[in-house]
């Protein structure tokens, strides 16, 4: 029956593909991401000829891609957004499965499918499908990547982390950083939270953000 339901938000969220763009922001932000697409400048962001500072880069470098690809419609526009909320589904049903168990992993997903903001923000296209996408990657790969000091999930963890900064500002390193000390602590895994596996997650997100700066 879980599956049935997941079915049925999953088409539910990419009902809105051809829906008209929305005013002010989702207009100005696809506005950048085509002219970011039209003149191969993937380092400056414009908006009405003018230079356009306010954002991190990742939400437009994706939106130029499938502009690309797609072409210039709403759907191309709109279609990256609902695939990084999808694969925020995956993660999160691999991550709860991980901690409880399927059943709980498939109502988890429900959960997130249904979330009012994040139904809105696949037709607005706010920086929130990125983040919920990138967060719990982040928090998933970093979460198995507690069994070595280094292993590709820490390289994953740091990536997606860093996609997440990319995308929001430093302010994306807390949910990631919070949720994985919180499981330590609440776990009593005082001697993890000095590990040196998190000294070399930070330095391969610092590393990652660096092309976006």
């Amino acid at each position: 029956m879980s599956l049935l339901i997941i079915g049925l938000l999953i088409f539910m969220n990419f009902t809105g593909l051809n829906i008209t763009i929305l005013e002010p922001d989702g207009a100005l932000y696809a506005g950048i991401a085509k002219h970011m697409a039209r003149h191969r400048d993937y380092w400056n962001l414009f908006a009405e000829g003018h230079d356009w500072l306010d954002k991190p880069h990742f939400p437009f470098w994706m939106a130029a891609l499938s502009f690309q690809v797609f072409g210039y419609t709403t759907a191309a526009y709109k279609l990256p957004a609902i695939l990084f909320i999808m694969m925020g589904a995956v993660y999160t049903y691999f991550f709860a499965k991980s901690i409880y168990d399927e059943k709980v992993g498939r109502w988890a997903v429900c959960i997130l499918l249904t979330a009012e903001h994040l139904v809105i923000s696949n037709n607005d296209v706010r920086a929130e499908p990125y983040l919920t996408g990138l967060i719990i990657a982040g928090v998933y790969h970093l979460y198995r990547g507690q069994r070595s000091v280094f292993n590709y999930h820490i390289l994953l963890g740091a990536l997606f982390t860093a996609c997440a900064v990319m995308t929001k500002g430093p302010f994306a390193v807390v949910p990631v950083g919070g949720a994985i000390a919180g499981h330590l602590i609440f776990t009593r895994q005082w001697k993890q939270l000095l590990h040196a596996r998190w000294l070399l997650a930070a330095v391969l997100i610092a590393l990652f953000i660096t092309p976006g700066l």
